[in-house]
């Protein structure tokens, strides 16, 4: 014969089952809701929660289920579910944290990095353009202009006097841990910092402008060993800063494969594997040196550089499909 008691604890677990069946059912149900009606960021910025509520617990229940929400559009926007327009834009740092899985073939028996020179654009297109084997290519800026044209003085000038300044939030700008909110700043710094002999700094940012794209192309080519077929958008990157500065750890969300021309200083490149696949394959250090352009997908290799002892850090790249 079953107690009482033995029966109320059978049913707790079938009264919750009910709670979190009936709470998928209405998540599946907003979900739908808004994949309908195609709402997109703006609307969402726009809507409230309920300022008053009967009780602290309704408002608890309220903002997490609107946050289960939120964090379930974005593992399935991610992960490419039928709900294809995702319902807010990633935060950058919360990407790696959903990305799907990588396979480890990506980065299995690479152990370090490949240096090619007078390579034909068939043989690279052949075995490294499309691969996650990062190489460098020593040779293909020797008749660049921004070799011996490009510092401080030269982008200060162009972004400054050249009719190319820039709101802040017109195009991509990263500050890192500059303290430089803008371009704006980069070439108002005083003399003693941006002699390199101040608070140290390094900052990016890309061309927007066609015009601006333009300009900067004539003091540097394609690099001669990218396929025929391979284009480009009129959009480039431009790195710069001084010693024991650099970028952190991280994983780039970029449409393509990418090159970058070291065109002054020094820097060291870190390469870590996903972290599915660390006990698989190998962390990858080097150095990138003046004139050498290091062609690595960043979209699936974390990288990490910093710039080494003596001159300011310049670097140019693109993405290429």
């Amino acid at each position: 014969m079953v107690s009482a008691e033995q029966t109320k604890k059978d049913e707790v677990p079938k009264s919750s089952d009910k709670k979190i069946k009936s709470a998928e059912v209405k998540l599946s149900k907003i979900l739908n809701k808004i994949n309908s009606l195609n709402l997109n960021c703006s609307f969402l910025s726009k809507v409230e929660l309920p300022k008053k509520s009967k009780s602290r617990l309704n408002i608890i229940n309220i903002y997490g289920f609107v946050l289960i929400a939120i964090i379930f559009g974005f593992v399935w926007c991610i992960l490419g579910g039928k709900y294809s327009s995702c319902i807010l834009e990633m935060p950058p740092n919360a990407k790696s944290m959903f990305r799907a899985p990588e396979d480890c073939s990506m980065c299995m028996g690479v152990e370090n990095i490949t240096r090619l020179s007078d390579i034909s654009s068939e043989e690279f297109e052949e075995y490294y353009a499309y691969t996650t084997k990062p190489v460098i290519v020593t040779d293909a800026t020797e008749d660049w202009r921004a070799m011996k044209e490009f510092d401080y003085k030269f982008f200060a000038d162009f972004y400054r006097n050249g009719k190319m300044g820039r709101k802040t939030n017109d195009c991509f700008y990263f500050a890192y841990k500059s303290g430089l909110d803008s371009l704006d700043a980069v070439f108002n710094m005083d003399d003693q910092r941006a002699n390199l002999s101040g608070d140290p700094w390094y900052v990016g940012w890309s061309t927007c402008y066609d015009e601006e794209t333009r300009k900067l192309r004539a003091y540097y080519k394609r690099p001669y060993f990218l396929p025929k077929t391979a284009e480009s958008d009129m959009v480039d990157w431009i790195f710069m800063g001084g010693p024991g500065q650099g970028a952190h750890m991280h994983v780039d969300s970029v449409r393509h494969m990418s090159w970058q021309a070291q065109v002054r200083g020094r820097k060291r490149w870190e390469l870590a594997p996903p972290p599915e696949c660390l006990y698989t394959c190998a962390w990858i250090t080097f150095t990138v040196e003046p004139g050498e352009i290091l062609v690595v997908d960043t979209n699936r290799w974390y990288h990490k550089t910093t710039v080494l002892p003596g001159d300011i850090s310049i670097t140019i790249g693109a993405e290429y499909d």
